[in-house]
């Protein structure tokens, strides 16, 4: 069984994902509720922490993207699905950044929204295509601010991990810087754990973010 929460101020699209998941025989329900101030009066009460939040940026009070470290503080593990009709690179980013594992672009069918919740139950990141070209687009602006190639060097990469480094933050997957740089997909992985261990992380996001002087 998923357990969920929601964190949504639009009562309709709160009480259709409501009845949707109670539907539902591999999804459970643990709270729902219309801002981030009532989460924290019945989160104790609520006794069972979640697998996934479904989570609201434009909310009331406390913002959504604020909430996002909030909510890990007290739930360490959770995952947090942004719910957002905001299409801004610069919020997504954030997000990301200070911890989400996805985004819903509304308006949304309720069958993606399924879908979404299982990749992230399996332990995948949920994002939209055009969250994802905002993404590296910002990435890429932020690491030429942030000293470009140099930054990289700092790290003992050497050129050719430079090579895949670059292309990572540009957001190509394994596959595809495989046959940019005419390597095998198990060089690329070898590449990447190596780039990993260098820059002392153990994520994508989280290299991201260590590149660009966030850590």
């Amino acid at each position: 069984m998923y357990l969920i929460g929601i964190i949504e101020d639009d009562i309709q699209l709160r009480k259709t994902m409501e009845n949707y998941i109670s539907l539902q025989q591999v999804l459970s329900l643990v709270f729902s509720c219309n801002r981030i101030e009532k989460w924290i009066s019945i989160r104790q009460d609520a006794g069972i922490i979640p697998d996934c939040i479904l989570l609201d940026i434009g909310l009331p009070g406390i913002s959504g993207l604020d909430a996002i470290s909030i909510i890990s503080s007290y739930y360490p593990g959770v995952k947090i699905l942004v719910i957002t009709g905001m299409e801004d690179p610069l919020v997504a980013w954030q997000a990301m950044m200070n911890g989400a594992n996805g985004f819903l672009l509304k308006p949304f069918r309720l069958a993606e929204m399924q879908k979404q919740l299982e990749i992230l139950q399996s332990g995948g990141t949920v994002l939209e295509p055009e969250i994802m070209t905002g993404l590296i687009q910002t990435a890429r602006n932020r690491f030429n601010s942030a000293g470009g190639i140099e930054r990289f060097q700092e790290f003992g990469l050497t050129q050719r991990e430079i090579q895949v480094a670059e292309l990572l933050l540009a957001g190509s997957s394994y596959k595809e810087i495989s046959t940019i740089l005419n390597v095998s997909y198990t060089t690329v992985n070898e590449h990447i754990k190596n780039i990993y261990k260098k820059v002392k992380v153990n994520s994508k996001m989280a290299f991201i973010n260590r590149v660009l002087g966030k850590n």
